[in-house]
């Protein structure tokens, strides 16, 4: 029973109040490279450090297979033999159906070879429209292929620097493979969980001033505030960003943000 009253008591105590929060400074956007396919890496075309735009190409997989059938397709889609035979084939299917009508109007052909005539014309059509299709699907062969291809080659999905190559030139990988990092460094940003009674006090775009672990001060802008409240600790997640167009702060340092 002393137990039960004395932890009571310890729920029931007013938690003291917190002063301050710790964060970690991080890249505003990053992403962990992976490849589409499964196979050999025949390209690195970048290193760690380096600064990479938006479309830059970072490695490939060797793709000669593909190459191979992409080739092969190019072939069937611009193979237009069977093509150009339907057509001569409904051509003259139907000068001979003219041919014969003219013979009947004279009374120099029958009635059922006029009507045959009249089917070889439609089978010919019929043929014609297959070998349409036919053109068609070696078409749609050939972008399939085409972009298949694509997905041997990656590029940066956005303007970053690399920050960690994991991947070598000759490795087999697949597609689960984290093979690079790469994150934006001239806009970091920290996520803190701050006491709910902080939360009256901020508002999104409020400048705010943070001290760094070398002691530096700087100021962040409070750039987003969770409408949740974790019950568990009862604290409210926020986002704070930093310009870093200079890189003078490096990813990883830690900053302490104080009660408002």
């Amino acid at each position: 029973m002393k137990r039960l009253l004395a932890l009571i008591c310890l729920l029931a105590w007013p938690a003291a109040a917190q002063d301050s929060v710790s964060a970690i400074l991080e890249p505003a956007q990053q992403a962990d490279i992976r490849t589409a396919v499964a196979g050999r890496i025949a390209d690195l075309t970048t290193r760690e450090g380096e600064s990479i735009a938006p479309g830059s190409p970072l490695l490939s997989i060797d793709g000669a297979v593909q190459q191979a059938r992409v080739d092969l397709a190019r072939l069937a889609a611009e193979a237009t033999g069977a093509l150009q035979r339907a057509e001569t084939a409904v051509a003259q299917a139907a000068a001979l159906r003219d041919r014969i009508a003219r013979a009947h109007q004279r009374g120099a052909a029958q009635k059922w070879e006029v009507t045959q005539s009249q089917q070889n014309v439609s089978l010919a059509q019929a043929d014609l429209v297959v070998a349409q299709e036919t053109q068609r699907r070696a078409e749609a062969q050939l972008t399939l292929e085409q972009a298949t291809l694509a997905e041997f080659r990656v590029a940066a999905p956005f303007a970053a620097t690399v920050l960690e190559v994991f991947a070598e030139v000759g490795e087999t990988v697949d597609t689960q493979t984290v093979l690079m990092t790469i994150g934006r460094l001239d806009n970091l940003i920290a996520t803190a969980f701050v006491p709910l009674d902080w939360v009256a006090d901020l508002s999104v775009g409020d400048r705010i001033p943070v001290t760094l672990d070398d002691g530096g001060v700087v100021e962040v802008t409070l750039q987003f505030i969770d409408p949740r409240v974790d019950p568990a600790s009862r604290t409210v997640r926020v986002k704070l960003a930093i310009a870093n167009a200079d890189r003078a702060l490096r990813v990883g340092t830690g900053l302490v943000l104080n009660r408002p």
